[in-house]
């Protein structure tokens, strides 16, 4: 708005006043405010606070620069007026008046961290996890994450390309993903992951590496091959992770062979009394390139093969097998005793021997032959026994007893006639298989008259 303040009537040729006043009615800021006053050309202009920017013929100028919102400014100009006539002004005022608008500029960016397992074993599944954040200043819109995995490393649907989708990400904000995939052998498995958008462009993701490994069990069981009965049998057992993953939980189980009686184990085994029996190791991890030695302790009063089978399992391993066979044999041992029924004995008289042999042993004695012998002064009567016998001369030689069992008897009987007195002896004599020389034993009996 301008106001201009001029008095009714002047004198002429005489100095006199006029304002012109400027408002800014705005609330903001006016830019080069120009004041220009028309004059007629009996109007002079002799000074102005402000003072005059430019001065022609016809117009004055005056810049008042920026007037603030709501702000005034006056012009106080002295003037002279000539002649008689009226005098005539107009004013005009000029400004620059700003339209300012601000746009904010803003910038999207996209940061991707893949997360992955250093190790894992070949039987468990491994968790890759995604995390993509929009570090910048603006939304990041359509944003795609790909993965291409490297082969025999795949998703429940056997695919080794994993993808996800997000809408929008605002600045700051971040979105989580997480895929369980599966190793399909063991080895170093890694990628790259990318995240991309129209408005956030694209970032790469760090490289994680899984070592996935297995453990390999090896058992071997070592026993003697060959053992008398009643004698212990020692089984040492060594297992051993011959893989390059920990063998976790591992177990071994010894069976007991039917006949076989458990007397002791080493590193805490444990007899259980099943069908068959079994001793079990409860060994828990075993690091990859190292081995567990255990034992047990067994007896069997059986002759014949021995076999222990042993079995060893862990998590994510195969289980393997071991068997152990031990013979085993008994030992014959043959006691022989003669025994008179009747001494002293009288002449014309008959004397009966009782030949009596027993398998002491633990294994069955073969072949038995038994041979007496009648020193002069008796006479042969008869002989029984388990086997028929022959007479040559004053030799009595009975047919060979095919067994005699471990704890068992055999009796033969010979009976003479007394017929010279005197110290009279009798032998027998006892060959078998197992024997390497003959035993003998001879009775004394006293034949009297």
């Amino acid at each position: 708005r301008m106001e201009k303040m001029v008095p009714a009537e002047v004198r002429a040729n005489e100095p006199f006043d006029y304002q012109i006043k400027v408002t800014n009615l705005t609330e903001q800021q006016l830019h080069n405010v120009m004041v220009i006053d028309r004059l007629d050309e009996n109007l002079k202009i002799k000074s102005s606070v402000p003072a005059v920017l430019k001065m022609d013929k016809e117009k004055v100028h005056w810049a008042l620069g920026t007037l603030g919102p709501s702000a005034s400014r006056t012009i106080i100009i002295k003037a002279v007026a000539e002649g008689k006539e009226t005098v005539t002004s107009c004013a005009d005022v000029l400004y620059d008046s700003l339209i300012c608008s601000s746009i904010n500029i803003v910038e999207p960016q996209l940061r991707l961290t893949k997360y992955a397992p250093a190790a894992s074993l070949a039987c468990d599944r491994i968790p890759l996890r995604y995390v993509v954040t929009n570090t910048g200043t603006g939304f990041a819109c359509d944003i795609s994450v790909r993965d291409t995995l490297q082969k025999k490393l795949m998703d429940s649907k056997g695919s080794n390309e994993i993808s996800f989708a997000v809408d929008t990400l605002a600045p700051g904000e971040s979105k989580e993903f997480e895929i369980m995939v599966d190793a399909a052998e063991v080895g170093k498995y890694f990628s790259k992951a990318t995240a991309s958008s129209e408005t956030g462009g694209t970032a790469e993701s760090n490289m994680p590496v899984t070592i996935v490994s297995k453990p390999i069990l090896v058992v071997n069981q070592s026993c003697p091959t060959k053992q008398f009965i009643g004698r212990d049998l020692t089984y040492d057992i060594t297992l051993s992770n011959n893989g390059d993953g920990v063998a976790k939980n591992a177990v071994i189980e010894a069976m007991i062979p039917e006949g076989a009686e458990f007397k002791s184990s080493t590193q805490g085994g444990r007899f259980t009394h099943s069908s068959p029996g079994k001793v079990t190791w409860n060994i828990g991890m075993l690091e990859p390139d190292s081995f567990q030695k255990v034992s047990m302790t067994l007896s069997s009063a059986k002759i014949g093969p021995v076999v222990s089978t042993t079995k060893a399992m862990a998590y994510c391993a195969d289980t393997v097998f071991s068997t152990c066979e031990t013979s085993l044999s008994g030992i014959s041992a043959i006691l022989l005793e003669v025994v008179d029924i009747s001494d002293p004995v009288e002449l014309g008289r008959n004397e009966t021997y009782v030949i009596t042999v027993t398998n002491q042993g633990s294994a069955d004695d073969t072949n038995i032959q038994l041979i007496c012998t009648l020193q002069a002064g008796m006479n042969y009567i008869s002989s029984a026994g388990p086997t028929t016998s022959k007479l040559f001369g004053n030799t009595i030689t009975f047919s060979p007893l095919a067994s005699l069992a471990p704890k068992n008897k055999a009796t033969w009987r010979v009976v003479v006639r007394a017929v010279e007195e005197g110290d009279i002896r009798f032998k027998a004599e006892l060959n078998s298989d197992q024997l390497t020389r003959s035993v003998e034993e001879t009775e004394a009996t006293m034949f009297y008259k």
